[in-house]
């Protein structure tokens, strides 16, 4: 068996720079081909990881080897069979969690971003080191988190790390900081939970929370594929955002949105981090070990196309928010008022209309990850509208099967056939072990969910369950609908006219984000970055536009005067009439017999 080990050193944390240490025995391999991922696995764009690294260099003992650089991720060695050791540096300030961060607060890395890949090596045992930097004083509390298996460590987890494989090394990232900490145990097996920017929160509130999310998961998928799980959470001023691994999930979050009382209500924000946690737990079992064939294994120099994103991340999107409700964490009406969210979000979406899921799941490397400002008229999200046809499914076996299949028991099936037993699932898996559960032909729903533009039937779908959904004007531009109200204040200060734009407002006028689709604005010649100085010959404001714009008779036509390159323009606005595009749910019949199955 041939040895690889890192040694990881944050010596010049304050240059942001990891220096590593890689020491390998080439087992009379005469040459070595070594690279570093193009991209995370959970994550679908090509970031080019090697593009951080400052510097590399070569060794066998004492010898400078060359190192010819074969492309923009790897090199090749002639090592003449004798072991070698590799020293490099990469920079680190990513504060996302995808990559690596370093500085003398914090660290934080993926494997992909630190780890380089000794090709033809890949299968053997691979260790790391991970020191304590020499200018952390005594009285620090810098510890070191991570779901991979520890060799020998110091009481702060500095210390020796193994993994079986190089795939298996990359998929537990590491939190470095002065974090808090707690444990809560489920089936025997320990979940630790590791907040860093939030000291003041709550984590015995958070572990229970936790703790109920996990259980109707395991309870849901039957089995628990693990012997211990972790979750990092980076809390920071604003932002939101997970990665799922194989032990673990890496997590960004606002920190408020952590309870900091135990007693405390589960506000807007605390579910919304909740929900994040639930999505990326389910991952541990769809699309962590129950994955497209495409990616088993995942060749991690280029793209790995698959139409099948719309299983992976929009069925655990439905599924995300689904399962606090079984967890008894929300009840029915805040359940259904998330979900009327995710219909508004699809529904305002013009790209709907051009591109399907399929399409949408397969372009995720070119389209979605690399959005523009004509992204809302091109693409759809995958996870909202692929959430939407999850739903669809499930009322839909419900009600054609009269109750006895539900897209619970497609997923367990899908899990016994492909994920326990380490097999990918071919483009069509998800489509045949559906139709051969539910004993139905399933190939027109595909066809129209999946891979054609048709809006989803989501009325009648609906309809099946005894819930009630309808479209209105929105009352505000905030507003991302919810429950049905009362007829005495549905109708009352809703918004009448299209703007048919988003914009920042600035010192100069309101700039132009993103034009709609054949709307008001696309017909009077807007386009992104136009300054809008005046609308009806008065300047707007964040606080005005709707206002004017509102003011004026439908049909009539206003002129805007715009800055276009610095070059002063005149356009005419004609007033239309705002779409009916925000969702209300109501449950009209909580005893229906799907009803009661789905939701309670």
């Amino acid at each position: 068996m041939s040895f690889i080990h890192y040694n990881v050193s944050m010596d010049e944390a304050y240059a942001h720079l990891y220096n590593i240490t890689c020491d390998v025995d080439t087992h009379n391999h005469e040459e070595l081909l070594i690279s570093l991922p193009a991209w995370i696995p959970g994550s679908y764009l090509i970031r080019d990881f090697a593009k951080n690294i400052v510097r590399i260099k070569a060794f066998c003992g004492d010898k400078e080897l060359e190192m010819p650089k074969l492309d923009k991720d790897s090199w090749s060695i002639q090592t003449h069979g004798k072991p070698i050791t590799l020293y490099y540096q990469v920079y680190a300030r990513d504060q996302s969690v995808r990559a690596a961060y370093l500085d003398q607060f914090r660290a934080f890395f993926n494997g992909t971003s630190l780890f380089i890949r000794i090709h033809g090596l890949e299968s053997n045992d691979h260790t790391v080191t991970i020191t304590k930097p020499r200018w952390l004083d005594k009285t620090s509390n810098w510890r070191v988190a991570s779901s991979m298996d520890k060799v020998q460590v110091d009481r702060s987890g500095f210390g020796d790390y193994t993994s079986p494989s190089y795939d298996a090394l990359i998929d537990h990232p590491f939190e470095i900081s002065e974090f808090i900490k707690s444990t809560f145990v489920v089936e025997g097996v320990p979940h630790d939970v590791i907040v860093t920017g939030c000291p003041q929160a709550n984590l015995r509130r958070i572990c229970s929370d936790l703790r109920l999310i996990v259980e109707t998961q395991i309870k849901f998928w039957g089995e628990l594929p693990i012997d211990r799980y972790t979750f990092l959470v980076n809390a920071v001023s604003n932002g939101y955002g997970g990665l799922e691994h194989s032990h673990s999930t890496a997590l960004i979050c606002s920190k408020s949105d952590l309870p900091l009382d135990k007693n405390q209500n589960i506000d807007d924000n605390y579910l919304r981090f909740l929900g994040l946690c639930s999505h990326e737990y389910f991952h541990l079992w769809n699309v962590k070990r129950l994955k497209p064939e495409t990616f088993s294994p995942y060749n991690l120099a280029k793209e790995n196309y698959t139409e099948l994103l719309w299983a992976f991340e929009g069925i655990t999107s439905y599924y995300d928010d689904l399962m606090l409700l079984r967890a008894g964490l929300i009840d029915s009406n805040r359940y259904l008022s998330l979900l009327a969210k995710t219909i508004t979000t699809v529904k305002k979406t013009r790209g709907q209309s051009r591109q399907t899921l399929a399409e949408s799941s397969y372009y995720a490397w070119t389209k979605f990850y690399k959005q523009d400002e004509s992204a809302i008229n091109t693409i759809v999200s995958y996870y909202t509208k692929g959430s939407l046809a999850a739903l669809s499914l499930d009322l839909h076996l419900r009600a054609k099967t009269k109750g006895r299949f539900s897209l619970d028991n497609v997923m367990r099936a899908l899990w016994k056939q492909y994920g326990r037993k380490n097999i990918g699932v071919p483009e069509d898996g998800i489509e045949t072990v559906a139709s051969k559960v539910s004993g139905l032909n399933l190939s027109s729903f595909f066809d129209r969910a999946i891979r054609s533009t048709k809006q989803l039937p989501l009325k009648t779908i609906f309809n099946h369950a005894g819930i009630k959904l309808e479209f209105t004007a929105p009352q505000n531009a905030s507003d991302n609908g919810g429950l049905i109200k009362p007829f005495s204040t549905s109708n009352l200060m809703q918004i009448k006219h299209d703007l048919g734009f988003t914009y920042t407002d600035t010192a100069q006028g309101l700039r132009v984000k993103q034009v709609f689709d054949d709307g008001a604005a696309q017909r009077s010649g807007l386009a992104p970055e136009d300054i809008i100085v005046a609308v009806n010959r008065q300047k707007p404001s964040k606080n005005s536009v709707q206002r004017i714009i509102d003011s004026e008779k439908t049909n009539s036509t206003v002129p805007i005067h715009i800055f276009r390159d610095d070059v002063l323009h005149k356009l005419k606005f004609t007033i239309e009439r705002i779409s009916k595009d925000i969702a209300h749910l109501q449950a009209d019949s909580p005893s229906n017999s799907i009803f009661k199955a789905w939701l309670t």
